[in-house]
């Protein structure tokens, strides 16, 4: 019986050095990542926007590009699109940075006005069809 108890604590130690890694990775996490209270809400710029850009959910990019270009924003994309991401975006905006093409079909477009960015979130108008995406968030 000694040597059931010995191997319980062993793993009870096991665990709770489990449990402390895990913990430590949570602390690290939430030292670099916001809390949810400081991250922007969903279908809303960040705080840090001046002049928060009046987009819409579920308008089409289209239409929310040319809103963005009209008050001062230009195409900024981080990365440049392959050829694939374009078809699924289905448009052929400048700001296109990428496309997830699996699953819900995500499209960034990312856009620049002055030292402000902005990123706007789509999915598509038809899911699992390359179509033109409509607005789901922005930051």
């Amino acid at each position: 019986m000694n040597t059931f108890f010995k191997g319980l604590g062993g793993v009870c130690l096991g665990t709770l050095a489990g449990a402390g890694l895990g913990a430590a990775a949570l602390f690290t996490a939430e030292a670099v990542l916001p809390k949810q209270a400081d991250a922007a809400p969903a279908h809303t710029a960040a705080k840090t926007l001046k002049h928060e850009p009046k987009l819409s959910a579920r308008q089409t990019i289209l239409e929310a590009n040319r809103h963005l270009i009209a008050n001062g924003w230009r195409p900024a994309p981080e990365k440049t699109p392959t050829p694939e991401e374009r078809r699924w975006s289905s448009v052929a905006l400048e700001s296109l940075s990428s496309c997830s093409g699996t699953d819900v079909g995500f499209c960034r477009f990312d856009y620049r006005r002055d030292l402000q960015r902005l990123s706007v979130v789509t999915v598509p108008s038809e899911p699992g069809r390359p179509s033109v995406g409509r607005v789901e968030r922005w930051w």
